[in-house]
């Protein structure tokens, strides 16, 4: 099963609809937002995306902090960052950077996804991979998300024009 991975849209809905093209091509159904996302019309606009939206809020996502009882039924909050069991990979998501290294130490999952770097990394620590897929915005380098392929634990790097 592969999932789509993003962080950091910023509102900036033009670019997500180059992603979500994309998304819907790849027929992905399960997607990671890794926060910074915007306000509440872009959550409801990206959640059609997808069967399952899983959202970790960031630090500029103060907008939308209080309005969690108005997201759309396929989203799955998590304020600070969330955890799911999916193809038996434990997976942690979560924005801030500086918890994701404490996140893989734990040994407690497979997989951290996260953000708010704005720049597209790989890294793995132990037996946990981290994955940064950049950011969909292209405020400061190329607007990027990834694709994960949960059985072979790879990441495909996807660069919007």
């Amino acid at each position: 099963m592969k999932v789509a991975v993003f962080s950091d849209v910023h509102d900036n809905l033009a670019r997500w609809r180059e992603a979500a093209k994309i998304i819907a091509e790849e027929n992905i159904k399960i997607g990671f937002c890794c926060g910074d996302i915007g306000d509440l019309n872009t959550v409801e606009e990206i959640a059609k995306s997808f069967e399952t939206l899983y959202l970790a809020l960031g630090n500029l996502d103060f907008k939308i902090k209080n309005s969690t009882g108005l997201f759309p039924k396929n989203v799955v909050f998590a304020p600070d960052f969330g955890e799911v069991v999916l193809d038996e990979r434990k997976i942690a998501y979560v924005h801030n950077n500086r918890t994701v290294k404490q996140l893989a130490e734990s040994g407690r999952y497979d997989i951290v996804f996260y953000g708010h770097t704005h720049t597209p990394w790989e890294e793995k620590t132990g037996n946990t991979l981290m994955i940064n897929p950049g950011e969909v915005a292209g405020q400061f380098g190329r607007a990027s998300f990834a694709l994960f392929d949960l059985k072979t634990m790879k990441p495909e790097l996807k660069i919007l024009k």
